[in-house]
């Protein structure tokens, strides 16, 4: 009788253990670069902690770090453990992911949410085997809102854009600015503010949002807009390969829950709400978004036609089927 009621008790005691082992509590560090006023600081990490907390039952979730790496080494940072999770721009790694160009560029019409998930259904089916981020899982692809062009000058012309010294930030971006003939200046969105107002910009390829996020409606007035949209930008929510490695199995089917196509879902929607965002605030100080006239679409459409072919051969060089992804991935918008 005491013999069992001995082995219940251990029984009982090392399932108690394995338990505690099992749900362990576990803090994932998210490296954030683009101030508090952000979508990715005040929707999306409040979005990702919660919904690990609630799979998890509470034994996995997020905390949110600033200032562990300038915007190009978020890669790095994530890859080699500094943090947990971050959110990384493609561009800002020259000749690194060749792939995640092909969203960005001009003429895809589309919002952030729709665009973010054709992007992530095209890389589930395409861009993935090209094996272009190692060390990190990918959580999620998006992209922000339709890119605009924002002065202090108004412009109502893409050739008053000639020789302006403009910020343009990476990826297809820098063809555009090219093709246009833009002085282009390159550096990560957190310094365009400093740019701007010292003068070694004129103005920045941008999406609505920053006009609030990144104050930039403080300095300039004019978006001059194209409804044709004259690019995006790729983003990829990714996380340290041995941190994902080293969460128990419920906890990892937590995270294999929400990553993927409705995770991308998510953020773009949240980007969109942000350019609504940055509009609604902006035109409060006396900002004005300008639309592209049809003679205008018409000789944008003519300038950039050359970068989708550049594009292309920078993803056949990845070994994927150009072509193929490329009609997929407008399928899907």
């Amino acid at each position: 009788m005491k013999q069992t009621t001995i082995k219940l008790l251990v029984t009982a005691m090392a399932a108690t253990f394995t338990t505690a082992a099992f749900s362990a509590d576990k803090v994932l560090t998210m490296s954030h670069w683009a101030g508090p006023k952000h979508a990715m600081a005040t929707k999306v990490h409040p979005w990702l902690d919660e919904q690990l907390k609630a799979c998890s039952g509470g034994s996995l979730s997020v905390k949110i770090e600033n200032g562990l790496a300038s915007p190009p080494a978020q890669y790095d940072t994530v890859r080699d453990g500094v943090a947990d999770i971050g959110w990384i721009v493609h561009g800002y790694t020259k000749g690194k992911f060749p792939t995640t160009k092909m969203i960005e560029l001009p003429g895809l019409s589309g919002n952030a949410e729709s665009m973010s998930v054709a992007f992530q259904m095209t890389h589930e089916k395409y861009f993935a085997a090209a094996k272009e981020a190692k060390g990190v899982e990918v959580l999620a692809n998006f992209v922000h809102g339709p890119g605009v062009v924002n002065t202090a000058e108004k412009i109502t012309s893409y050739k008053q854009l000639e020789g302006k010294k403009i910020r343009v930030g990476g990826g297809v971006a820098n063809a555009v600015g090219k093709a246009l003939g833009v002085a282009g200046v390159n550096m990560p969105a957190p310094a365009v503010y400093e740019a701007i107002s010292s003068g070694v910009a004129e103005g920045v390829f941008f999406p609505l949002e920053t006009l609030y996020s990144f104050k930039i409606n403080e300095l300039t007035k004019y978006s001059f807009k194209n409804p044709d949209d004259m690019y995006t930008t790729s983003f990829g929510l990714i996380m340290n390969s041995d941190t994902y490695s080293d969460l128990d199995d419920a906890q990892r089917g937590c995270v294999d829950k929400i990553r993927g196509v409705e995770m991308s879902r998510t953020i773009g929607r949240f980007w969109d709400d942000a350019d609504s965002i940055g509009a609604t605030e902006s035109a409060k100080t006396g900002s004005v978004v300008i639309e592209a006239s049809a003679e205008e679409r018409a000789y944008f459409k003519d300038k950039t036609s050359a970068i989708q072919a550049e594009v292309m051969k920078e993803v056949e060089s990845r070994g994927v089927d150009a072509n193929a992804a490329f009609e997929f991935m407008k399928s899907q918008l």
